[in-house]
């Protein structure tokens, strides 16, 4: 059922379609001013003020009855003789006022040229129906305007909710993931096992607490990696090879929070983790103008079932692609690649939408 977006003052409404009536009554007293004249411009406006309430009594009736409860529920064959019913008695109506009313006040001593009942009902229906039609025209356009309004605001909540939820599943993959090198570390009885857990707590207050905002400095998301980074040397020591290289226009720009750390989290778990001897990470992080450019590469395994097909299956890349689809809609790169010894993923990202506030 069709329902009416009220008003969020109702003064805004009464003289709206105030005004709607007045400039109404003025373009018939305009109008008339041709066809009649003799008559001056307020015996005009007194006679159609005198019928104008026919006018508005059909007008509403039509729109805000006839239209909700038998037009929008497709009650096309009830809505029709309705509309023939009610047509009928306004027409009725409105030559009671120019028999009774009109010609005694405003045509003294002369009589209407037909009779009361031989009425033209094309023109009348039309005399009547024409702002009726006007109208519903713009009744039907404040419709459209809003349920396309609402379409967006649903739309936009959607995908809100969505990447909510979507940056929610981040931080229990990455604890899980770090869970798993602290209970590496705790098997050996490493002197590290310490620095991991306040490392790890720095890691998570900033997930929990500091990244939720939309948008976060990019400054900040490489410091979310330079510590997640820094855990992962101590979980596999000199015989990582580790590069992470920044470079570019850095300063102030920013990015959705949280979207790299999943390539880098997925070189490791899916990549060195595999690779039994000297396994290296190269990531490389550079914005020029608006435009971002994340690189990460990483050993491969050259053992059965380690292609790239299993490589890009986690949760992680997962839910990091539909965020960059949700969050830089037409407006990313996104390339995955392998050769004999390593993955590749190359990430590009226009900024410049919010970079532009």
């Amino acid at each position: 059922m069709w329902i009416s977006q009220p008003y969020k003052n109702p003064w805004t409404r009464i003289l709206s379609h105030a005004g709607f009536w007045i400039g109404y009554l003025l373009i018939n007293v305009l109008t008339g001013l041709k066809f009649y004249p003799d008559k001056s411009g307020l015996q005009l406006l007194l006679q159609f003020s005198v019928s104008l309430p026919v006018d508005i009594i059909a007008t509403y009736f039509t729109v805000y009855f006839l239209y909700p409860w038998l037009l929008y529920k497709r009650r096309y064959i009830l809505f029709a003789l309705a509309i023939l019913v009610s047509a009928a008695l306004f027409i009725i109506l409105q030559r009671m006022i120019i028999y009774y009313i009109t010609y005694p006040n405003f045509y003294a001593g002369l009589k209407p040229k037909y009779g009361f009942w031989e009425i033209n009902w094309f023109y009348s229906f039309t005399n009547i129906y024409l702002v009726v039609g006007v109208v519903s025209v713009i009744k039907l356009m404040k419709i459209s305007f809003e349920h396309q309004k609402n379409a967006r605001e649903l739309a936009n909540e959607k995908t809100e909710a969505e990447l909510k939820f979507l940056k929610a599943q981040v931080h229990p993959h990455f604890l899980f993931n770090t869970l798993n090198n602290l209970y590496a570390l705790a098997l050996d009885k490493s002197d590290k096992t310490p620095e991991v857990v306040l490392k790890l707590s720095d890691l998570l207050n900033y997930m929990l607490y500091e990244c939720n905002e939309p948008y976060m400095l990019v400054t900040k998301e490489i410091q979310l990696l330079e510590n997640y980074l820094s855990l992962e040397q101590i979980r596999y020591g000199d015989n990582l090879r580790l590069e992470f290289r920044v470079s570019g226009e850095i300063t102030g720009k920013r990015l959705a929070p949280m979207l790299l750390l999943p390539f880098v989290e997925n070189a490791f778990k899916h990549g060195v983790s595999k690779v039994r001897k000297n396994p290296e990470v190269n990531i490389d992080l550079d914005i020029t103008g608006n435009t971002l450019d994340f690189e990460v590469k990483n050993s491969r395994s050259l053992l059965p079932g380690t292609d790239l097909a299993g490589y890009t299956e986690g949760i992680g890349l997962k839910n990091v692609k539909r965020r960059l689809e949700l969050l830089y809609p037409g407006r990313h790169q996104l390339m995955l690649e392998q050769n004999e010894s390593e993955y590749c993923i190359h990430l590009k990202v226009n900024l410049s939408s919010q970079n532009e506030r």
